[in-house]
Parts: C-alpha cells; structure tokens; sequence
C-alpha cells in the first residue's frame, strides 16, 4: 500500500532548538508573536488619519530594528530554555529531519523551535516524537521528528516557507 502525505518534504539546511518533554501533555513553552507587519493583524493604517508617507516610512523602519533588536536579546532567553541545538535538513508541516551533537531516544518527546528566517526573524514551534534514527557514515545521527501539537500560526508559517521555497527553486531552474 503505498503511503499518502498531506504536506510536501523539502530539503533544506535550517537551524532551530530542541528541549526534552516529560510526556505528550507538557505545556508548550515557546510561543511566537505575531509579525505585526500583517493587514490583519494591524487593520489601522496611520496614513488614512493624514500621517504623511514619509513620516509613517519612519516609523514603520523605526519598529522593524525595535522588533531586530528585542529578537537578538531574547536569543539567550531562547537558548537556555531550548538546550539542544538542531541543524534541519528536511522540513514539512508534518515533521523535520535533523542533526544534533545531543543523543536522543526514540519516542521521545521534545519541543522543537525552528528558525525559518533570521531577519526579519520568524520562528515556528512545534511538539513532536522522535520516530527514527539513521546513524551516518561521518558518526553523526540524523533524526526523524513527527510534529504532534502544533499550533495554527506555526504551521501555516512553515506551510509557507515550503512553498516559497518550492518557487524559489523552480525561478532558479528556470534560468539554468
């Protein structure tokens, strides 16, 4: 029988943080915020008030090296609460397959944080089970995450970054 996915697997060479769960159940650390610079989530628009254009450039530029900044200091945050460092080579809204310097064991669950973009940064989280471990011929073992609880926003943002991916890579051939 031959098995049917529901989200397309890229390649890719991403980096992300993994903390060990006790169970299934353990409460999600890592919350995303939202990107502000979204329609829906900001309706307003400063302009329509009688802000001129140049004025709202500013303001706009002004918020995006804020939003930099509190992202760089929050990266320390991030990893001691998130200890184990991941190199993904594959991604899909169903799971990733990665490398670690850290031996982890099968069913083991874990919180993953994967950085989909450093600037502006966008992060995806996720909970998941280790599924399978492929040891490498260069002593390295690659990892199999099967994500288990995900939130909405998370997966739509990874979901994206599959598809940008995806016609960024048709544009390239394109021109080969």
């Amino acid at each position: 029988m031959e098995e049917k996915r529901a989200f397309m697997r890229i390649p890719t060479r991403l980096s992300g943080h993994l903390r060990l769960m006790p169970g299934p159940d353990d409460m999600q650390v890592f919350r995303e915020v939202p990107y502000y610079g979204s329609q829906s989530l900001n309706p307003y628009d400063a302009r329509e008030a009688g802000m001129s254009e140049g004025l709202y450039n500013l303001l706009c530029s002004i918020d995006t090296k804020l939003d930099m900044l509190l992202s760089l200091q929050r990266r320390d945050e991030l990893a001691a609460d998130f200890p184990v460092g991941i190199n993904v080579i594959e991604i899909s809204g169903a799971g990733i397959r990665f490398l670690t310097q850290t031996e982890l064991a099968l069913d083991q669950y874990v919180e993953a944080i994967i950085v989909l973009a450093r600037f502006p940064l966008r992060m995806a989280g996720a909970v998941g089970r280790i599924v399978r471990m492929d040891p490498r011929e260069d002593g390295a073992v690659e990892y199999a995450l099967d994500f288990t609880r995900i939130r909405e926003r998370d997966l739509e943002s990874i979901v994206q970054f599959v598809f940008q991916s995806q016609r960024d890579d048709l544009r390239g051939k394109k021109w080969d």
